[in-house]
């Protein structure tokens, strides 16, 4: 070959990657951007689905770059969402109820992701407190006002016939080490917070006991994926899309749980256990990870990720009516569609699951 033909065999080679890079560059830059709010000060393995979706490329491969975002809890992710200041939020029902029925919240859920209650109330193993009707004169500590913690523990509270406005104080006092020492030192007679972060305290030489609540709140759905009613109306290809992310998510979670822990402690190292012992702390991570996620199904859902069952969701709201945290009962489907979870479920299945079984941790911890 001549040195002439060379060349120009070079620069045609030299021309095709460059333009597969910038081509590539356009593909990444064309992807729609979404900020999906997690209701938690810290994202951590609880919420391996969502991370899951965006480091395997999921929500990528729907066509949209996704900034997950976490906020100070429920209440504000729903009020943010209805503000316009993010496209998809998760968030416990409660609050946004009540502003979804007084119309100051502009939002509807999508996707449903816990099918029970993740909140209960712990005090201290020695503390006198046994059951809810205890609590009468007593101070617990919230992950913030707006979390809601806040919610369900006044729910609590009134369930067990005290005033959750005379008899309880709530107190904010946030997450991680600073919750730990406010409850070991006795700062507030109990605390009302989930159950990933009930595990953490434990893990952390926290020792706490649940107090026992009612099958019938236990078994109350709980948090799911909302969106502005005029992003359900104008972009369904955007929500279809990323409910199918967070799916997908699940599913490689619950194939391979130990990955999907690390793929989130790679993603938020702030999130991995302390324990020295990395074997254990992996052991942890995973316990917190597949207690939260044996709340994402349920048999009554059959195969279909996401699907609100709306039985449930009529209990949930005349809890609340009883409760006085709604003023009346309001109809179903005015806070809740399932019109897209048929599209939602439109995905190999079984290619997610087995791409989730050839990660091993190896390959995960030495990259």
């Amino acid at each position: 070959m001549s040195t002439m033909l060379r060349k120009r065999g070079l620069l045609g080679a030299a021309a095709t990657a460059i333009i597969v890079y910038f081509g590539g560059m356009q593909s990444a830059s064309a992807l729609e951007k979404v900020r999906l709010l997690i209701p938690v000060r810290n994202i951590d393995e609880a919420f391996s689905p969502f991370v899951v979706a965006k480091e395997k490329g999921y929500f990528a491969s729907e066509g949209y770059d996704v900034t997950l975002i976490a906020v100070g809890g429920s209440n504000e992710s729903a009020i943010q969402v209805s503000a316009g200041n993010a496209e998809v939020g998760a968030a416990s029902p409660g609050e946004a109820l009540v502003g979804v029925q007084s119309g100051k919240l502009d939002i509807r859920y999508f996707y449903g992701l816990y099918y029970s209650n993740i909140w209960s109330v712990a005090v201290l193993p020695d503390s006198p407190i046994k059951a809810l009707g205890d609590l009468k004169g007593k101070k617990l500590g919230v992950q913030s006002m707006g979390s809601a913690g806040t919610t369900f523990g006044r729910a609590f509270v009134q369930a067990a016939g005290l005033d959750p406005d005379k008899d309880v104080s709530f107190l904010p006092i946030g997450v991680g080490a600073q919750a730990v020492t406010s409850i070991r030192q006795k700062f507030v007679d109990g605390a009302v917070y989930w159950d990933a972060a009930l595990a953490k305290f434990k893990f952390s030489g926290l020792g706490i006991r649940e107090l026992p609540v009612a099958e019938n709140l236990r078994a109350l759905p709980d948090v799911g994926l909302l969106a502005r009613t005029q992003t359900i109306e104008s972009n369904p290809k955007m929500l279809t899309g990323i409910g199918r992310a967070v799916a997908k998510g699940y599913d490689y979670s619950m194939a391979n749980p130990k990955a999907a822990v690390l793929i989130t402690w790679k993603a938020y190292p702030e999130a991995a256990s302390k324990n020295p012992d990395s074997a254990a702390a992996l052991e942890e991570g995973i316990t917190v990870n597949q207690a939260r996620l044996g709340i994402w199904n349920t048999p009554k859902i059959g195969d279909k990720h996401g699907t609100f069952v709306s039985d449930d969701w009529n209990r949930l709201i005349n809890f609340f009516v009883d409760q006085k945290v709604l003023p009346a009962p309001i109809a179903v489907d005015h806070v809740l569609t399932n019109q897209f979870i048929d599209s939602i479920n439109n995905y190999d299945r079984t290619a997610i699951i087995n791409d989730a079984k050839k990660d091993g941790s190896s390959k995960l911890q030495g990259d």
